[in-house]
């Protein structure tokens, strides 16, 4: 069976309730990909583990307005739907759901969802009302198709546990399934974003996984300052020129980790090569 593609909120009930129940009337499981497009091997990455828990696969394609602040460029974000649309089908998704805007945000639509304590630290304090608008759209997903897992990637940590956090707090039967983060041949992590850097600032960026292991190798024989102030010097050393942070965090509840405790520590890192933001963790 082809893919089928979904652009309104009764089709898409319509064509879930078709799947969940086949002929011999047995409800079957559905797993969502919720994406941006601009399809890459990591999300197909998250296609097969949903695959793997599920009977259904549904991913989703939508550019969230929401979580776009005043100087990133919505429009200028990479469109490429039927390209998308071939991909996902080639590692198995069933349905792909690509809403208009207006039926993810009706008029009159005055709701958004926040987890401050988790939104707050990392990028939330570069990204204003970014995980705002993420939080908003992934419940928004999660209820319309009513999915019994949820597929995200760790590359996006701070994203994952946010997402772990409302759907806890709001009692959406929903389970997240994490992914590791889809890294290439050279150790970079893959994003939408890489498809901006030429060859050089490519060359820049594979540095950055380099110098997070080198980091997680010597993070019990430094204190938390020095561990920061290693990684800082290395990023600078390769040309890597704006930091918009380097922290160490507990890899539960991204609070503040302390030389006297330091298990459950990840590295969280994000740097601009030249205009193009990349972020990457580690657990050490």
């Amino acid at each position: 069976m082809s893919i089928e593609v979904i652009r309104d909120l009764r089709g898409l009930h319509s064509s879930i309730a078709r799947h969940r129940h086949g002929p011999l009337n047995t409800a079957a499981s559905l797993a969502i990909v919720p994406t941006m497009g601009a399809i890459h091997e990591a999300h197909e990455a998250l296609v097969v583990e949903a695959k793997r828990n599920a009977n259904i696969v549904l991913a989703t394609i939508f550019v969230n307005p929401m979580q776009f602040g005043e100087n990133e460029d919505l429009d200028k974000y990479p469109k490429s739907e039927l390209e998308d649309i071939k991909r996902l089908e080639s590692k198995g998704c069933d349905i792909v759901y690509i809403p208009e805007n207006e039926t993810i945000y009706p008029e009159d639509f005055d709701l958004t969802i926040n987890v401050p304590k988790l939104s707050s630290v990392l990028c939330g304090k570069e990204r204003k009302n970014h995980f705002q608008g993420v939080a908003t759209v992934v419940a928004k997903l999660l209820l319309q198709s009513g999915a019994d897992y949820a597929i995200f990637g760790e590359k996006d940590y701070q994203q994952l546990l946010i997402i772990k956090s409302l759907v806890r707090d709001l009692d959406i039967p929903c389970q997240i399934v994490p992914i590791n983060t889809v890294r290439d041949s050279n150790g970079l992590a893959l994003s939408s974003r890489n498809q901006y850097l030429n060859t050089k600032q490519i060359n820049i960026a594979n540095n950055i996984n380099m110098i997070m292991n080198e980091a997680a190798k010597n993070f019990y024989n430094l204190d938390i300052n020095e561990t920061i102030s290693f990684v800082l010097k290395k990023l600078e050393k390769v040309g890597i020129k704006k930091i918009d942070y380097v922290e160490i965090r507990n890899n539960n509840n991204l609070k503040n980790v302390t030389n006297n405790d330091k298990s459950n520590a990840r590295l969280f890192i994000a740097v601009y090569i030249d205009e193009i933001r990349l972020i990457d963790n580690i657990k050490l």
